[in-house]
C-alpha cells in the first residue's frame, strides 16, 4: 500500500468518525429546535461560512503547497499567513457588527443576524487555526490535522450540550458553541504545530506572494460560500412567492437544506479525504512535470469518486424515506432524500474535479466554471417564479453541478492530456444501480421492524451494489492486483541481482 492510499484510509477514518459525530450531532439539534429552528440556524450559517471562508480557504491551502514544494520557507510563509489571517479576521468582525442592520434585513428571519454575531469570535480563532493548518497539511501530517478537526468536533457537541443547560433560547446556544469549538481547534492546532520544534520567522519575503496567490483562490471559494448563502434567502423567497408564508418556507428550506441534503454528503466521505490528500502529491506532480504520476492520480481519483457515489446511490434511493423519518423523524426530509440522492454523483464528482484545478494552478478556471453552474441553477430556479417548490431547487442544483464538472474536466484534459477513463465506471454503475435498488427494497420489505431493516438492507445494498460494480467490470480489480504482482516480481527480480552482484 503505498503512502498516498495509507494517507486517504487515515483521513476517511478520521474525517468519517468526525462526520458521524457531526451528523448525530445534527439530529440531536433537530430534535432539540425543531425544522424552523433549523432553518433559521442554516441560513445564519450560511451567511458565517461566506466570512470564514475568506480566511479558511486561499491562504491555508497556499501555504500548504508552499510548505510542500519548499519546505524551508514554511515558519516565515506561515508567519505571514498569521499576520494577514487576523487583520482580515478582525476587519471583517468591525464591518458586520458596524452594519448588521442593513445586513440583517437580507435574512428572512431577524434572528438569524442575532446567531451571526454571537459567531463572529470563531472568525478570529478560525484564522489562527487555518495558518497552523496550513504548514501540517504541506507537511502531509494528515494525522494531525484529523485530530484537530475531530478535537473541534467533540468540543462543539459538549459546549452545546452544556450550553442548552444554561441558554433559555437553545438556538443562541447552537450559535455560541461554534465559537467555542473554533478557539479549542486553534489551541490544539497551535500545540501541533509548536510540539513539531516549529517556529516562526520574519514574514517580510512571503506577505506579498502569499497575497498574490491567494487572492484568487479566495475569490474562488468566497464564491462558492457567497451561493450558498444566497441559496439560504433565495430559496425561502421563492417558497413564498407560491403562497407559503415565513414560518412554511423556513421549516421546507430547513427539512430539505438542513436536515436531508447534509445525509448526502456523509458517504462521500472518503472523496473529500481522497480531495485534500491529492492537492500536496498533484501539486507536487505538477511542479515537478511527473505526467505519469498526474494521469494515474486524475484517472483513479475521477473513477473513483463516480464509484464511490454510484455503489451508495441504490440505497439512499431505497432507504431515503425511512432514514429520514427514523433520524429527523421529519417525513418530509425523508421525501427529499430520495427524490435528491442522484444528487451523489455530481457531488462527488464536482468535489474531486474542481479540487484537482487548485492543484493544476487552475484557481481562476475553477472559478469560472462554479459560477457558470450557479448561474444556471439560478435561471431554472427563478423560472419557475410562483410555481416553485424544492423538487425544482434540487432539479436546478444537480444541473449546476453537471455543468460545472464537465467545465472542469474540460480544463483538465487541456492542462494534462489525461484519458477519459471514469466513463467506463460512470456507465457501469448507472446501469447496475437499477437492480441493486430494487434488491435494498426487497430486503427492506421482508424484514419487519424500524432499524434492523434499515440496517441490513443497507449493507446488504450497498455490497450488492459493490459486487455488480466489480462483475461487470467498473473496478477493475485483477489489473490492479496484476499491476501489484508485477510491481513485486520487479522488486524482487532487482533485490536478486543486486544479491549475486
Amino acid at each position: 500500500m503505498n503512502a498516498m492510499s495509507k494517507a486517504v484510509i487515515t483521513l476517511t477514518s478520521f474525517t468519517f468518525l468526525e462526520r458521524t459525530l457531526g451528523f448525530l450531532f445534527k439530529i440531536y439539534l433537530s430534535r432539540e429546535i425543531g425544522a424552523v429552528g433549523m432553518g433559521i440556524y442554516s441560513v445564519a450559517l450560511s451567511f458565517f461560512f461566506v466570512l470564514l471562508t475568506l480566511l479558511t480557504s486561499g491562504i491555508p491551502l497556499v501555504v500548504s503547497k508552499k510548505t510542500a514544494t519548499d519546505g524551508s520557507t514554511s515558519s516565515k510563509v506561515c508567519s505571514a499567513a498569521l499576520i494577514l489571517e487576523l487583520i482580515v479576521a478582525f476587519s471583517v468582525c468591525l464591518i458586520v457588527v458596524i452594519f448588521n442592520k442593513p445586513i440583517g434585513s437580507l435574512f428572512a428571519e431577524p434572528q438569524s443576524m442575532t446567531l451571526v454575531l454571537i459567531m463572529l469570535p470563531a472568525l478570529v480563532f478560525s484564522g489562527v487555526y487555518s495558518a497552523f493548518r496550513g504548514v501540517l497539511w504541506g507537511e502531509k501530517k494528515f494525522t494531525s490535522v484529523s485530530v484537530v478537526e475531530l478535537i473541534e468536533q467533540i468540543a462543539r457537541i459538549v459546549s452545546c450540550v452544556v450550553l442548552f443547560t444554561v441558554f433559555d433560547n437553545k438556538t443562541n446556544a447552537v450559535a455560541l458553541s461554534m465559537t467555542c469549538a473554533c478557539f479549542v481547534s486553534a489551541a490544539a492546532c497551535a500545540l501541533f504545530y509548536f510540539c513539531g520544534k516549529r517556529k516562526l520567522k520574519s514574514p517580510k519575503t512571503q506577505l506579498k506572494p502569499l497575497i498574490k496567490t491567494s487572492t484568487p483562490i479566495t475569490l474562488s471559494r468566497t464564491t462558492s460560500s457567497i451561493n450558498n448563502y444566497l441559496i439560504a434567502i433565495a430559496m425561502p423567497f421563492l417558497l413564498m412567492s407560491s403562497g407559503l408564508n415565513t414560518d412554511q418556507s423556513m421549516y421546507v428550506f430547513g427539512s430539505c437544506v438542513g436536515m436531508a441534503l447534509p445525509l448526502l454528503y456523509l458517504p462521500i466521505t472518503v472523496v473529500g479525504s481522497l480531495a485534500f490528500v491529492m492537492i500536496p502529491t498533484l501539486s507536487e506532480a505538477y511542479a515537478n512535470g511527473d505526467k505519469k504520476s498526474m494521469h494515474r492520480q486524475i484517472e483513479t481519483a475521477l473513477s473513483f469518486s463516480i464509484i464511490v457515489a454510484a455503489v451508495i446511490l441504490p440505497v439512499y434511493l431505497a432507504l431515503g424515506e425511512p432514514l429520514g423519518t427514523f433520524i429527523y423523524n421529519n417525513t418530509d426530509a425523508g421525501l427529499f432524500l430520495k427524490k435528491a440522492s442522484w444528487l451523489l454523483v455530481p457531488l462527488s464528482f464536482e468535489n474531486i474535479a474542481s479540487s484537482m484545478l487548485n492543484s493544476l494552478d487552475l484557481e481562476k478556471k475553477s472559478l469560472i466554471n462554479y459560477l457558470i453552474g450557479a448561474v444556471s441553477m439560478y435561471i431554472v430556479c427563478f423560472s419557475f417564479y410562483s410555481r416553485f417548490d424544492m423538487d425544482v431547487f434540487m432539479t436546478a442544483f444537480g444541473l449546476s453541478l453537471i455543468v460545472s464538472s464537465v467545465l472542469d474536466v474540460i480544463d483538465i484534459k487541456r492542462r494534462t492530456g489525461f484519458k477519459l477513463t471514469f466513463f467506463k465506471p460512470l456507465l457501469i454503475c448507472l446501469a447496475v444501480g437499477y437492480p441493486a435498488w430494487l434488491f435494498t427494497d426487497y430486503v427492506y420489505s421482508i424484514i419487519p421492524g424500524t432499524v434492523i431493516p434499515i440496517i441490513v438492507a443497507g449493507i446488504g445494498g450497498t455490497c450488492f451494489s459493490l459486487l455488480l460494480s466489480i462483475v461487470f467490470g467498473a473496478i477493475d480489480f485483477d489489473v490492479t492486483v496484476g499491476k501489484t504482482r508485477i510491481k513485486k516480481k520487479r522488486r524482487k527480480k532487482i533485490k536478486s541481482k543486486k544479491a549475486t552482484a
